[in-house]
C-alpha cells in the first residue's frame, strides 16, 4: 500500500453542506437535495504525488473534472505492504486499536491472485499471515464479535470462511467441496455467525451456530450483503425487478424469514446494509439499469434505503451520479457512507447523515492524473469500504484506486475529536 500517496491539492472547509428531505422518517416527496461543491486544478501528472505538495491557494472552479474541496478531518494513513496489483474491498472494528480490512493482491489477468488481510495494532498496518490449507483467491468480506473472533468470506475453487480466534486460524468451508457458491459478506452476532452466498438456485443465506452451518435461508435473486444485531438478521442484493432486502429471526427457537416490499428502483442494487436497531436500517448501493462498461463499473446514481420498522423508504442524497459501498452508524442521527462521486472520480465519497440529512465529504486524492494514462480510470478510485471505532468518532475507510495491473490500496482515517 506505499505505492499511493495523497495528492495534496487543499485541506480547507469540512463537509458539503446538501439538503435533503429525508428525517428520520423518510418523507414523502422530499425537495431535491442542493449540491454545494468547490473543485480545485488538478496535480501535476504522474503516477504519484508528495503528500507535501502546496495546496491550491483557492478553491477556484475546473469543471466536473475538478477535485472537490477536501474534509479536512480525512487524512491517508501508511498501510501494509502488498504485492502487485491489490485492493482492499471491506473493514472491520474488533477494539478501539484493532481494525481488520480484507481484499487481494498480484491480481493479474492471468492469474487469480492472492487473498490480503491487514490488521491495525494502533500503530500501523500489517499484513496478517493466513498459513496455508485455505484455498483463498481472495477475501470479500470480514466481520468481529472481538479481538479473538474476527471472520472472514471468500472464494477459491470454493467459498471458504475463516475465523481467528485471537492466536491461529481455523477454515470452515460451509458448501463443502461444492465449486459454484460463492461467498458475499459475513456478519457476527454473539455466538452466531451469518454468512450471505450465492449459488446455482439463487441467494442463499448460512448460519455458523458454533458446531456447524446450517441452510437458514432460501431466496431467488442475488445477496450481496447481511448485518445481525438483536435477534434481527438484514440481508440485501437485488432481483430482476431491482433492489431485495430479506428480514429473518436470529432466534434458534423462533426462526422466520420474509421478503420485504421495497420502493421500485430499475436497476437498483444493494451493496451494504447496516443495522442500527431493530426499528432502523440502512442499505447502501446503485440504481444502474444499464450494462457494465469495460471496467466492470456502471454508470448510475448512488443509492441509500431506510428502514423505518414498518417499510423502506428511498433516502435522498446530494451526489447526481456514482454508487456506495459501504454504510456504518455510530446511532440513528450519525450514519456513514462511502462510495464514489462520478464527479470527482479520484477522490473517496464519505456521506454523513446527521438524522436530518445528509451531507457530502471527500478524501484527498489519491493518485495524480497523468497526461497519458494506461487505463481511462488509472486515477479513479474503485472500490470503498467504511466503519467506526464505537465509543469514539473514529472512522476508518479503505479501498483501491486504479484497475487491473495499475490498481492499488489506499487506508483513510477520521479521527475523533
Amino acid at each position: 500500500m506505499v505505492r499511493v500517496r495523497v495528492v495534496a491539492v487543499a485541506v480547507v472547509g469540512a463537509f458539503l453542506a446538501a439538503g435533503c428531505g429525508a428525517g428520520r422518517t423518510a418523507q414523502p416527496s422530499p425537495p431535491a437535495p442542493e449540491r454545494m461543491t468547490a473543485t480545485l486544478p488538478a496535480p501535476a501528472p504522474g503516477r504519484t504525488a508528495s503528500a507535501g505538495a502546496t495546496p491550491a491557494e483557492d478553491a477556484r472552479s475546473t469543471g466536473a473534472a475538478g477535485d472537490a474541496v477536501v474534509a479536512p478531518e480525512w487524512r491517508a494513513v501508511p498501510g501494509a505492504e502488498l504485492e502487485g496489483a491489490a485492493a482492499l474491498v471491506d473493514v472491520a472494528v474488533a477494539g478501539p486499536r484493532d481494525v481488520w480490512a480484507v481484499g487481494y493482491q498480484a491480481s493479474a489477468e492471468d492469474r487469480e491472485g492472492s487473498p490480503a488481510v491487514v490488521r491495525w495494532d494502533g500503530d500501523r498496518w500489517r499484513e496478517v499471515p493466513l498459513g496455508g490449507g485455505h484455498g483463498l483467491f481472495r477475501v470479500e468480506a470480514v466481520s468481529a464479535g472481538g479481538p479473538d473472533d474476527v471472520w472472514i468470506a471468500g472464494n477459491g475453487e470454493g467459498a471458504v470462511a475463516g475465523r481467528w480466534n485471537g492466536g491461529a486460524w481455523s477454515w470452515e468451508r460451509p458448501f463443502g467441496v461444492a465449486q459454484d457458491y460463492r461467498l458475499a459478506d459475513v456478519a457476527v452476532a454473539g455466538d452466531r455467525v451469518w454468512l450471505a452466498a450465492n449459488g446455482p438456485a439463487g441467494a442463499v443465506v448460512v448460519e455458523w451456530d458454533g458446531r456447524g452451518f446450517r441452510t437458514a435461508h432460501r431466496a431467488d435473486g442475488t445477496v450481496r450483503a447481511i448485518t445481525a444485531r438483536a435477534g434481527r438478521v438484514w440481508a440485501v442484493g437485488h432481483d430482476d425487478g431491482g433492489p431485495a432486502a430479506w428480514l429473518g429471526s436470529g432466534e434458534p427457537a423462533a426462526r422466520v424469514w420474509e421478503e420485504t416490499a421495497m420502493p421500485a428502483i430499475p436497476g437498483g442494487r444493494l451493496g451494504r446494509v447496516w443495522q442500527v436497531s431493530p426499528s432502523e436500517a440502512w442499505a447502501v448501493g446503485e440504481a444502474a439499469p444499464g450494462p457494465v462498461n469495460v471496467y466492470g463499473r456502471r454508470e448510475g446514481e448512488p443509492l441509500v434505503l431506510r428502514w423505518d420498522g414498518s417499510r423502506w423508504t428511498r433516502s435522498p442524497v446530494p451526489v447526481a451520479r456514482g454508487a456506495l459501498h459501504g454504510v456504518t452508524a455510530f446511532d440513528g442521527g450519525d450514519v456513514w457512507a462511502s462510495g464514489t462521486d462520478a464527479a470527482h472520480p479520484g477522490q473517496a465519497l464519505l456521506l454523513r447523515f446527521d438524522g436530518t440529512r445528509w451531507s457530502a465529504g471527500y478524501g484527498p486524492r489519491l493518485r495524480a492524473r497523468e497526461q497519458e494514462p494506461r487505463y481511462d480510470v488509472s486515477a479513479d478510485v474503485g472500490r470503498t469500504g467504511i466503519a467506526r471505532v464505537p465509543g469514539t468518532g473514529t472512522l476508518w475507510a479503505v479501498g483501491s484506486v486504479g484497475w487491473g495491473d495499475d490498481e492499488d490500496v489506499f487506508v483513510l482515517r477520521r479521527a475523533s475529536r
